[in-house]
């Protein structure tokens, strides 16, 4: 009984494993080079100006005041409780362990380096947040969607780092520093 019960618990942990290596196969940029900015020119902000707030300030919150959460209360979880994870339990991922990378059944994307390496992950808690998390699946931070698609990043005590997602062009986002330079960061 005890061998049946071993299998059984063995044969659970495989699966969870496998099931969270195909999750990522489908988001490796080191695997599918279409998700790579390194080798996907229409998805690399330094090749690609449409993407890159550098030369297309409506992308840029410095430059767009409707992206910026200093300047639009909706957007800034300082004063609106509703995208603040602190404050709202839905997108809280210590209330809604769904959320939690390290939750078996976790779905959501990846955060990669500029060399294509796995240094994080990203929940979609809904429409106007993402949370972020490191490699060790540590929560860090988090994303609140500004009027046009971008994202504004926000440590956990919701003051807004001054970092930004743009969407690629594709179905992933590259993040920019506050003055519109590209980190090499990407989300798949």
């Amino acid at each position: 009984m005890k061998k049946l019960a071993l299998l059984i618990l063995s044969l659970i942990f495989l699966a969870q494993i496998n099931f969270g290596q195909t999750g990522l196969q489908k988001h490796n940029p080191l695997l599918d080079f279409n998700l790579s900015p390194a080798h996907n020119e229409k998805i690399n902000p330094t090749e690609n100006s449409a993407i890159s707030p550098k030369y297309n300030w409506n992308l840029s919150p410095l430059h767009n005041d409707v992206l910026n959460p200093t300047k639009v209360n909706n957007i800034n979880p300082l004063l609106n409780g509703s995208v603040n994870p602190n404050l709202c339990e839905n997108l809280n991922p210590m209330f809604t362990n769904a959320l939690h990378p390290k939750n078996p059944a976790w779905s959501g994307y990846f955060l990669f380096d500029k060399d294509d390496k796995l240094i994080g992950f990203v929940s979609l808690a809904n429409q106007q947040v993402m949370l972020s998390f490191s490699a060790a699946g540590e929560w860090n931070g988090y994303f609140v969607r500004s009027a046009i698609g971008t994202f504004n990043e926000f440590s956990l005590d919701g003051k807004w780092t001054g970092r930004f997602l743009c969407p690629d062009s594709s179905e992933g986002y590259n993040l920019f520093a506050s003055n519109g330079d590209w980190t090499g960061e990407h989300i798949k």
